[in-house]
């Protein structure tokens, strides 16, 4: 079970913040995971689901968007929606308590909240789009950077090896495991970034092996 958003990690007014390029709510708070951590700064909003907001193109490659202002808040069965999409492992208590720490008000509702709720998410749960298999392009990019250089892999034994070398050689390293689509988005912010970095792609596909 995923921990609800504490008190601390809400924006001053819930709801007032989305993502301008998903439309999706978005809080003043850094993405839980920056897969480049060492080489560009963490940004400082992220989507409700903690990761990073969608990535804008520039004249210095691709970034995360800034958030902008929403005219209001979400509805009560809105924000229970939202996070159901985001956490869909969250009980009716951890909504309920996310509710509450948001400052929803739930006395409106007619009977009790947690049964109203429960009743939402089983509705939500029997009316979703079935989840279409995994496909070639969902799997995992496994990136190891150190030093002045990344190495990029498609499984993750290799990575680990990769990184046990470079701790080897004294290099302080960072590990992440990324969609094929979030990697090509790093790779971009990386190069604009760190020209002299070298980026050695071992995948078997990869149309160059380094960068």
């Amino acid at each position: 079970m995923t921990t609800p958003p504490h008190h601390h990690d809400r924006p001053a007014e819930p709801g007032s913040l989305r993502c301008p390029e998903c439309d999706q709510p978005a809080r003043p708070v850094p993405p839980r995971e920056w897969p480049l951590a060492g080489f560009a700064a963490r940004p400082g909003a992220s989507h409700l689901d903690g990761t990073a907001l969608c990535p804008v193109y520039g004249p210095h490659g691709a970034q995360p968007a800034e958030p902008v202002g929403a005219p209001a808040r979400l509805a009560i069965w809105q924000a229970v929606r939202q996070n159901w999409l985001a956490h869909p492992e969250w009980t009716v208590p951890d909504h309920v308590a996310w509710l509450d720490g948001e400052g929803y008000d739930t006395d409106p509702i007619d009977s009790d909240p947690a049964e109203v709720i429960d009743r939402w998410l089983t509705e939500h749960r029997r009316t979703a789009r079935p989840t279409a298999p995994p496909t070639a392009t969902e799997a995992r990019v496994y990136v190891v950077a150190g030093g002045d250089m990344v190495a990029v892999f498609d499984n993750p034994d290799a990575a680990g090896a990769q990184r046990m070398v470079m701790e080897a050689a004294g290099l302080d390293t960072i590990a992440s495991a990324l969609t094929p689509g979030q990697w090509d988005i790093a790779r971009e912010i990386l190069r604009a970034e760190h020209p002299d970095l070298v980026i050695s792609d071992a995948r078997p596909d990869a149309t160059g092996q380094t960068a």
